[in-house]
């Protein structure tokens, strides 16, 4: 399931692939992506910046 809550914020909803419990951040220039996954469930969050 995606949410796009404003132009600049997306969060998706989805199955992970395990269990373990992680969280990823990573960014460029003109985008920043959060991965949380825990309990079979992963959320990523992207949010846009610039033009």
């Amino acid at each position: 399931m995606t949410l796009t809550l404003t132009p600049n914020l997306t969060i998706r909803f989805r199955c992970a692939a395990d269990t373990a419990w992680h969280m990823i951040r990573t960014h460029t220039r003109r985008l920043s992506i959060l991965s949380l996954s825990f309990l079979k469930l992963e959320v990523l969050v992207f949010k846009y910046h610039g033009k």
